[in-house]
C-alpha cells in the first residue's frame, strides 16, 4: 500500500481536535508540561472509564507519556484554532505553546485547557504497540465540560467547524393576534430570572433574552440562555432588536442551540429591508426550528408570510402559519 495513497484517503474522514498533554519531572525535580494535538482520539469503556489516543512513536509526547504514565485531553471548540495550530507546531518561532492560554490541573497534575469544550485527566491504563504509532488507553480520573460551543474540526489537512445544513422543516408561529402561546416576557440578562419564574407559576411563558445579537452582550446572553434552559415550562427564545449583522446572528445561534437542548429555541427576528430573510437563512443552517414572526409589516418584525415563501423556496416544509 502506498503511504501518500493512505493518508490522502485517511484525510477525508473528518475528526474533532484535541490537545494532548502531560507533566514530567526536570533532574531538579522541577514539572515541565509538554503538548501537541491529536486527532486520534476515542472513547473506548464507560464502565470502567476508558479512552484512547494514538500518537506517533517519533513524537517526543509520546515518549514523555509513556515515562510519565499519565495524560490529559483538551476538547478545541470551533473560536480554538489558533491555540491547535500552536500544538500543532504551525505557528514559527513560538518558544512556549502553553504561554497565553489559561490552564488548569487535574489529579495526575497535567495541564488542561480551561475553556476547552471537554477535558480529560488520565493515567495509562495500558499501552499497545500500533505499527508506527502507540495506543494509549487511558482510565479518566477527572472528567469535565467547560463551556458548551461547536467542535473544532480537521479535514483533509485543515481547519474547519460542522456543516450547516438546512432543517426538513420548521414552525412558524404568529406572535400578533395569536391565541394559545401565554405571556411574552423580555429577559435582558440573569438577574431577571426570578420574574419568569414567579410568571411561570400562573401561565405558559415564551422568554425572549432582548437584544441578543447585539455584540457586546454576546456573553451575557449565552449566560442568560443558560439560566433559562433551566426553569420547566418556560420557552426560551432570542429576539432581535437593531439589525444584526448575519456574521453576529450565525456565532450566536451556534452556541444557543446546543445551550437550551432538548427545547427548542425560538428565534424573533427584525425585517430590516429584506436583510431579516438573510438572518432567517442564517438561523436555519445554524439549527433554528422555531421561527415567531408577525403579519403586520408596519412592527417592524420579520412577516411571516416571507418567511414561509424563503422556507418553500428553500425546499423546507412548513406549514401555513395560523
Amino acid at each position: 500500500m502506498d503511504s501518500a495513497q493512505l493518508r490522502s484517503v485517511l484525510s477525508q474522514w473528518p475528526s474533532g481536535v484535541a490537545i494532548v498533554t502531560t507533566v514530567t519531572a526536570d533532574a531538579d525535580g522541577s514539572l515541565r508540561p509538554h503538548g501537541m494535538t491529536a486527532s486520534s482520539f476515542s472513547s473506548v469503556s464507560l464502565d470502567p472509564p476508558l479512552v484512547s489516543v494514538c500518537l506517533g512513536n517519533h513524537l517526543p509526547t509520546r515518549a514523555m507519556i509513556a515515562s510519565s504514565g499519565v495524560f490529559a485531553l483538551s476538547f478545541l471548540g470551533k473560536d480554538q484554532a489558533e491555540i491547535g495550530r500552536r500544538f500543532a507546531g504551525q505557528v514559527p518561532g513560538l518558544a512556549d505553546r502553553f504561554a497565553g492560554a489559561e490552564w488548569v490541573t487535574g489529579p495526575t497534575g497535567s495541564p488542561m485547557l480551561a475553556h476547552a469544550t471537554g477535558r480529560l485527566d488520565c493515567t495509562v491504563e495500558h499501552a499497545y504497540p500500533g505499527g508506527d504509532h502507540t495506543i494509549f488507553v487511558g482510565r479518566v480520573r477527572e472528567a469535565a465540560v467547560d463551556r458548551v460551543t461547536a467542535p473544532l474540526l480537521f479535514h483533509s489537512r485543515s481547519w474547519g467547524q460542522l456543516a450547516d445544513p438546512l432543517p426538513d422543516e420548521i414552525t412558524i408561529t404568529v406572535l400578533d393576534g395569536a391565541d394559545g402561546i401565554g405571556a411574552q416576557v423580555i429577559v435582558r440578562d440573569p438577574g431577571d430570572l426570578a420574574a419568569v419564574r414567579d410568571l411561570s407559576a400562573a401561565v405558559p411563558v415564551r422568554a425572549y433574552v432582548a437584544d441578543a445579537f447585539a455584540p457586546d452582550r454576546e456573553a451575557v446572553v449565552l449566560a442568560t440562555l443558560d439560566a433559562l434552559a433551566g426553569l420547566p415550562d418556560v420557552a426560551v427564545g432570542c429576539a432581535e432588536d437593531a439589525a444584526a449583522s448575519p456574521l453576529q446572528v450565525r456565532r450566536v445561534l451556534q452556541d444557543a442551540v446546543v445551550r437550551v437542548r432538548p427545547a427548542a429555541l425560538h428565534v424573533r427576528l427584525r425585517a430590516h429591508h429584506g436583510l431579516g430573510l438573510v438572518n432567517a437563512l442564517v438561523a436555519m443552517k445554524s439549527g433554528v426550528r422555531r421561527f415567531d414572526a408577525v403579519r403586520d409589516p408596519a412592527s417592524g418584525g420579520l412577516p411571516a408570510d416571507d418567511l414561509l415563501l424563503l422556507a418553500r423556496q428553500l425546499g423546507v416544509a412548513c406549514a401555513e402559519p395560523a
